[in-house]
């Protein structure tokens, strides 16, 4: 008994992932493709990184909460060096901690070019992949590069 009951439950587990895949896999077919320019795949990994570890902080679009400054100030600015050094060992006095150790150069040049995008308003609010043409990916604007 015990047996048909294992075999039963892994079954049903196979199933249920079919189904899990099939969904993904429709549901990655009904979107529309992102456009294949790097500046597109850095914004879109700087905000996805942004929303792993920075909106808690900063906001969920790079502006000002009560714990952390605004980024998309265009009077707070900084150089692509600057961003990665805070970011890289934090401001301790202000109770930013360093990410060095979850995140590499290359993630925190695409959270830069992320706030970039957000601060010079080539990047409305919202999900890179779903606030372009028709709801569908963004499209950096000609020449933009974020850097």
């Amino acid at each position: 008994m015990r047996t048909v009951g294992s075999f039963a439950l892994v079954l049903v587990a196979l199933a249920w992932a079919a189904v899990g895949v099939a969904r993904v896999e429709g549901a990655a077919a009904s979107q529309a493709p992102a456009p294949a320019s790097d500046v597109y795949k850095a914004v879109y990994d700087g905000w996805k990184w942004w929303h792993v570890y920075c909106f808690r902080c900063h906001g969920t679009n790079a502006v000002a909460t009560t714990l952390a400054p605004d980024l998309i100030d265009p009077n707070r600015k900084m150089t692509r060096a600057a961003f990665l050094k805070v970011v890289r060992v934090g401001v301790p006095d202000k109770g930013m901690q360093g990410w060095e150790k979850l995140l590499d150069d290359k993630q925190i040049g695409d959270l830069y070019v992320y706030v970039r995008a957000r601060a010079e308003k080539v990047l409305p609010p919202g999900r890179p992949d779903e606030i372009g043409p028709g709801g569908g990916a963004w499209v950096p604007p000609a020449g933009w590069t974020g850097r």
